[in-house]
């Protein structure tokens, strides 16, 4: 990459979960400059350029467009929230962003979409990105909604845009990534996260529009990311299943540690009262 232009890129929700994972991951990418946004305000300084806006407001946020070659546009409202907030954010908010990077003539934008928006539909088969949308809670259809406005954009504004249905991005540590957990098969782990991103920021300035699904290699899976691998060149290196047993062997394992030291304590302690 010697002598190539760095990317700038842009990343709204720079300070939630996935933002974090992303800029921890890229801090020092000599390929990219990244600026960051989020309606909140960091605890303590951060190594790149950080502007406090709200997506929700367009004349704020405009000015972070210019100059900008790919926007990762993570913000969003989740969770069990009224549907007047997730339509705000998920839908007026991602409409502002496609709408300034439109303006901007921004490369491309990556939209974190959810694997929400069609696991209503969800019977075994593995779904790929041509499964009817069906969503599966109000937050999926807001983000079904973010996927109709990324369309549009891409077919009558020229903008290249990326879709992808995220799954649980699950730290490699957490305590639910066990083998008795029922979502293995919906997870993606934060390296393969990041793989994902610069996949899609990297796929071919050709690539208009795509919906792609975004998991782990993992032994089973709910979505199909054969389209992903093919054409984003996404290249997953975890398996949630193989963790997941890596996971309770450790956690056997000091479980029974623990459980030795305590025998050993007690049977040191009579030891010594006989004595």
């Amino acid at each position: 990459m010697s002598g190539t232009p760095a990317r700038h890129v842009l990343i709204t929700g720079a300070l939630g979960e996935l933002g974090t994972i992303l800029i921890r991951a890229l801090t020092d990418h000599p390929r990219y400059q990244l600026i960051l946004t989020d309606r909140r305000t960091p605890v303590g300084l951060l190594p790149q350029p950080f502007v406090r806006a709200e997506i929700t407001d367009l004349a704020a946020i405009r000015p972070l467009f210019a100059g900008v070659d790919t926007v990762v546009h993570l913000a969003a409202e989740m969770g069990d929230v009224p549907w007047e907030a997730l339509c705000a954010s998920n839908i007026t908010g991602t409409y502002n962003v496609l709408l300034a990077a439109s303006e901007a003539g921004c490369r491309r934008v990556v939209f974190a979409s959810s694997s929400h928006v069609i696991l209503g539909g969800w019977a075994g088969a593995p779904l790929d990105s041509h499964a009817p949308v069906c969503p599966s809670t109000l937050y999926g259809a807001s983000k079904a909604g973010g996927e109709a406005l990324a369309g549009y954009f891409a077919q009558r504004r020229g903008l290249s845009v990326i879709c992808l249905r995220l799954g649980w991005v699950t730290p490699y540590d957490h305590p639910r990534l066990t083998p008795a957990s029922s979502a293995l098969d919906l997870v993606i782990t934060p390296g393969d996260f990041v793989r994902l991103i610069v996949a899609s920021i990297e796929a071919r300035d050709e690539l208009r529009f795509g919906i792609f699904a975004g998991l782990s290699d993992n032994k089973r899976k709910r979505l199909a990311i054969d389209e992903t691998r093919d054409v984003l060149g996404y290249v997953p290196q975890d398996d949630a299943f193989a963790l997941a047993w890596r996971n309770y062997r450790g956690m056997l394992r000091r479980f029974l540690g623990k459980v030795r030291r305590v025998v050993s304590r007690r049977w040191g302690s009579r030891n010594t009262d006989v004595g």
